[in-house]
């Protein structure tokens, strides 16, 4: 994918991201904001649109650095807090409890 296609298409992917995590979180999804609102700086400072400033090479690095480790921050929290959606959804037998 060259360089203009994923200035084009990488705020469509995000839109779909933070409607997929709407979709699966709910109001827990206040926990990410955060980290997708840095995700979408990041992203723009990477690619800025038509008369944007690029950034030089080596600060290039080290945005992609950041937002490698947005990134995995996002994915470690998004797997903890689906868990928790789902297990608002379908409530199981309370941990430890013994049924007689």
């Amino acid at each position: 994918m060259n360089a203009r296609a994923l200035v084009e298409t990488a705020p469509s992917l995000l839109e779909r991201l933070e409607r997929l995590i709407d979709t699966e979180l709910g109001p827990l999804r206040a926990g990410v904001d955060p980290l997708l609102e840095e995700l979408r700086q990041g992203l723009a400072a990477l690619h800025p649109g038509p008369g944007g400033q690029q950034l030089s090479p080596q600060r290039q690095q080290e945005q992609r650095t950041r937002l490698d480790q947005v990134l995995d921050t996002l994915e470690d929290i998004l797997e903890a807090l689906q868990r928790a959606a789902r297990a608002q959804r379908h409530p199981g037998p309370a941990m430890g409890r013994r049924e007689d």
